[in-house]
């Protein structure tokens, strides 16, 4: 369980690791799918095997969905919905 920063020109953000071997990565710069962290911010979900998760928002449930064929983020997240996401991150089995 860690939290690490990288701020610099580029990199605007943090990262948490939770205990159950999940990390939740929140980035808020130039290059991310946000507007630069006025607002929203961009938001990757993986576990300790590199697997990533998206956003499954179906019938008013919030859930987060293993892909494996390739990585994505989630873009563009307020403020309220990061933290909806660090709670289902923790919830990650």
């Amino acid at each position: 369980m860690n939290f690490r920063a990288e701020n610099n020109e580029w990199h605007h953000g943090f990262q948490m690791d939770f205990a159950n071997g999940c990390t939740i990565s929140v980035q808020f710069s130039k290059g991310n799918y946000c507007d630069q962290g006025e607002t929203t911010a961009e938001v990757a979900v993986f576990d300790k095997d590199n697997n990533w998760y998206i956003l499954n928002e179906e019938d008013n449930h919030m859930s987060l969905v293993k892909i494996e064929e390739y990585s994505d983020v989630i873009g563009h997240c307020t403020t309220d919905l990061v933290a909806s996401i660090i709670e289902l991150t923790k919830k990650l089995k």
